[in-house]
C-alpha cells in the first residue's frame, strides 16, 4: 500500500500525459486487452478487480502498475454501481505503450458526468480520464489512464 501512496504522490506532481498510443491503430495493443462484463451489484466490484489485475500480470506488468489500474478499475466500476440505473456494467483494460487505458461502459446518460468520491480517486490516482458517449449512441463510456513509472527517476512518464 505504501507504494501506491508513493505512486499516486507521483502522479499528482506530474504534468498530465497528451495522450497514449491509439489502440485502434495498433493490433498488439488489442491483443493485450481484455473486457468483462458484470451485472450491476457491489460484488461485480471485487470480480472486475481481480480479473483485470491477473490479466495485467499476465502481460508481465509491474505490480505497481498493476495496483494502480487495479484501484481505478476499482473505483470506476464502483461509481457505474452506485450512481448509474445500469443493468450491466462492462470493464475493459488495455495494455499501452506507457501504460494502461481502463474503461467502463454503463448505462447512464451519456452527458451526464461521472461523479462521487470514487471519480475523486480517480482524478488523484490517473493520468489522464475523461467520458465518451457510448459507442451505440446509448450509454457512456469513463474511462482512465494510468502511466508506467520511469524506471530511472521514479516518476511517470509523460
Amino acid at each position: 500500500m505504501a507504494r501506491i501512496k508513493e505512486q499516486v504522490t507521483l502522479q499528482q506532481r506530474a504534468a498530465r500525459p497528451v495522450e497514449l498510443l491509439s489502440p485502434d491503430r495498433d493490433p498488439e495493443v488489442r491483443a493485450r486487452a481484455c473486457t468483462h462484463a458484470f451485472p450491476r451489484r457491489h460484488a461485480s466490484v471485487s470480480a472486475a478487480r481481480r480479473r483485470v489485475h491477473a490479466h495485467l500480470r499476465a502481460c508481465d506488468l509491474p505490480g505497481e502498475l498493476c495496483d494502480l489500474a487495479e484501484l481505478v478499475v476499482s473505483e470506476l466500476v464502483t461509481n457505474a454501481v452506485l450512481r448509474t440505473e445500469s443493468s450491466v456494467v462492462s470493464c475493459t483494460a488495455q495494455v499501452l505503450a506507457h501504460g494502461v487505458r481502463v474503461a467502463v461502459d454503463d448505462e447512464g446518460p451519456a452527458d451526464a458526468p461521472p461523479s462521487g468520491r470514487e471519480m475523486f480517486l480517480v482524478d488523484r490516482v490517473a493520468g489522464s480520464w475523461g467520458t465518451l458517449p457510448g459507442a451505440d449512441g446509448r450509454g457512456r463510456t469513463v474511462w482512465a489512464s494510468v502511466a508506467l513509472a520511469d524506471a530511472e527517476s521514479g516518476r511517470p512518464e509523460r
